[in-house]
């Protein structure tokens, strides 16, 4: 995300060694000089499915030789664990490899945001999201229970948030019964996949 409004809708597959190749398909001379947040989740605990930290220091080299100055970015996560608090993000990060040693920038991790209104709704944007001018955005894909899979649209919707902003989010998936408009058809008990709902006809 740049000054300018030019937005590519193309989409480069490309080998990690061709890194320098496949940036070669932008104009990246909006980004020199200019402070970039690196968006990418370092991982969790446990889990071996996050980009990986030698992919993540070829790109922030790249945009190093820029002139610019890149930080890699993620949030606190709303849920019980390590990366719940950014002093514990950073742990998990350094075990994965993402330390500004072996990656060459700043590792930040935001807690606070900033109100936005979106279709009359107001969510807290990650602080260091909204202040900055430029933004490169590593994500990695994979399946998702409600969304079939989750991307780079996942890395900023919910990783880009304050965790009051992704309990909200998450608040807005579940069910909601309107019991005037019920019929006791039973239909909501038989697609349930979990058999979570029982239908008592009185």
């Amino acid at each position: 995300m740049g000054e300018s409004s030019r937005v590519s809708l193309v989409v480069f597959f490309k080998k990690e060694e061709q890194l320098h190749d496949a940036l070669s398909c932008f104009d990246l001379n909006d980004f020199k000089e200019k402070d970039v947040l690196v968006k990418l989740h370092m991982g969790e605990m446990r889990n071996r499915y996050y980009v990986k930290p030698g992919f993540v220091e070829k790109v922030v080299s790249e945009l190093k030789k820029l002139g610019s100055h890149p930080f890699l970015f993620d949030t606190t996560v709303a849920y019980r664990g390590p990366r719940e608090t950014k002093e514990g993000y950073k742990r998990v990060a350094r075990l994965h490899g993402f330390s500004e040693k072996k990656i060459g920038c700043p590792i930040v991790i935001g807690e606070q945001g900033v109100p936005k209104t979106v279709e009359g709704r107001v969510f807290e944007v990650a602080e260091e999201i909204n202040n900055v001018s430029h933004i490169a955005a590593i994500t990695h894909v994979k399946g998702h229970i409600q969304a079939g899979f989750g991307g780079a649209i996942k890395n900023f919707g919910m990783g880009g948030v304050t965790k009051e902003s992704k309990e909200m989010i998450h608040r807005g998936c579940e069910p909601v019964y309107d019991k005037s408009k019920c019929t006791l058809c039973g239909k909501c008990a038989e697609i349930c996949l979990f058999h979570a709902i029982k239908v008592k006809k009185q």
